[in-house]
């Protein structure tokens, strides 16, 4: 999986933590036979990196910050009781009751997030730390938008069948996705396809990144009502907003001036895109 495919499931994940590819992810991991991070080679190079220049403490301290990460996400939110509480508050006209009191814990879920940052953090050079903090950024971003007003957005969201017009929508998203970045469909049939390069941030990336937002606002315009394709529009574009792929001209524009280079840091972030997964 890529980073610009990471960015945009991210931001296409259903409210209440209902993944939309949550079994296609399961079945691509399956059918490469990936049952723990360490059968990923580029985690496990990152890892060696780590034990050379920090040593064998700072490894184990990444490893048990992984491994907590969701038990920690898991003892503030329980996912099951959140979904009860969705489906049960729209009837009523009660969702943003239920935003109001889950966005009132951000803090405490991104206490989980920043306890592996930090531990990441001790085996990372200099730039990689500036790049670390930009997926802290990122993250910021996106559950700003969430939770603004105590999460009338993810609510109104919700209230207009924004789930249900993602999930209808899925096929077409994600064939309008591996057509214009087929280079996804191969990392998925191969992890080892990933290299340093598909996590750099340039003008090539940040073209196929912005190729993928159309795709998703293309096909959710298709539902009956456009709010939910005018929320996530406006979701992508606030996360765009403090990465280098952005231009003060718009989120149609591509920086294509920017020579800022991001190093492969960012493989760090599907983890911490999956930790902001929680607030949407």
């Amino acid at each position: 999986m890529c980073l610009i495919e990471i960015v945009i499931r991210f931001l296409t994940t259903g409210a209440g933590g209902k993944q939309l590819d949550i079994e296609d992810a399961s079945t691509i991991l399956t059918n490469q036979n990936i049952k723990s991070p360490d059968d990923v080679q580029q985690v496990v190079d990152f890892k060696e990196k780590c034990r050379k220049n920090v040593g064998e403490d700072a490894v184990k301290a990444i490893e048990k910050s992984q491994q907590d990460l969701f038990p920690c996400f898991s003892s503030i939110i329980k996912m099951d009781k959140l979904r009860h509480e969705i489906n049960r508050s729209i009837p009523r006209g009660e969702l943003d009751l239920v935003f109001k009191k889950y966005c009132g814990r951000r803090e405490s879920l991104m206490a989980c997030v920043e306890d592996m940052f930090t531990s990441l953090e001790k085996c990372m050079n200099d730039q990689e730390r500036k790049d670390l903090q930009i997926v802290r950024e990122a993250i910021d971003a996106g559950i700003d938008f969430v939770c603004h007003k105590d999460g009338d957005r993810i609510a109104l969201f919700m209230a207009e069948e924004g789930e249900e017009c993602l999930v209808s929508q899925k096929d077409n998203i994600r064939e309008c996705v591996e057509e214009k970045v087929p280079e996804i469909k191969d990392a998925e049939e191969d992890m080892s396809l990933l290299s340093p390069q598909t996590f750099t941030i340039n003008e090539a990336n940040c073209k196929k990144l912005n190729a993928m937002h159309h795709c998703v606002v293309k096909h959710t315009e298709k539902c009956e009502d456009p709010t939910p394709a005018n929320i996530l529009d406006s979701l992508i574009i606030q996360v765009l907003k403090v990465t280098p792929c952005w231009q003060t001209s718009g989120a149609e524009t591509v920086a294509s001036q920017s020579q800022y280079l991001l190093s492969d840091t960012l493989t760090l972030m599907a983890a911490a895109l999956t930790a902001a997964n929680i607030l949407l």
